[in-house]
């Protein structure tokens, strides 16, 4: 990320260009949902839900892929996503050691679409 031009903020003002390092990383879990990680500058880290859900249970940890260790937060944190199309919602929680619970209803073998993005710090 680079930000050009001129940004003033109280008695601050800055010229020229901000780079912002960025990080990307997508898992898919064994259930099906995908998460794309993007960390910036080191300390935040914003997460997408998409993909398809299926064959899952609420409190059960997700299989497949963890979090990578860059990517962790430093205290547990929970995501909100919802079903596309339905009006019902669920939330992951994502583990400091990488793990990923599902807190959601029961999903039985037949995919449900999953939407969602949520944001935390790691440090």
């Amino acid at each position: 990320l680079s930000l050009k031009g001129s940004i003033n903020a109280n008695d601050i003002s800055l010229r020229g260009t901000i780079d912002v390092p960025t990080q990307m990383l997508t898992i898919q879990t064994g259930n099906g949902m995908q998460l794309q990680f993007t960390k910036k500058n080191d300390d935040l880290v914003i997460v997408r839900l998409f993909g398809s859900v299926s064959t899952t249970k609420a409190g059960i940890k997700m299989s497949g892929p963890w979090v990578d260790k860059e990517f962790r937060p430093a205290v547990v944190q929970s995501i909100v996503g919802h079903f596309a199309g339905h009006e019902t919602s669920f939330h992951i929680d994502i583990d400091t050691n990488g793990s990923i619970t599902w807190w959601g209803p029961d999903i039985g073998k037949t995919p449900i679409a999953t939407r969602g993005n949520g944001s935390y710090f790691i440090k």
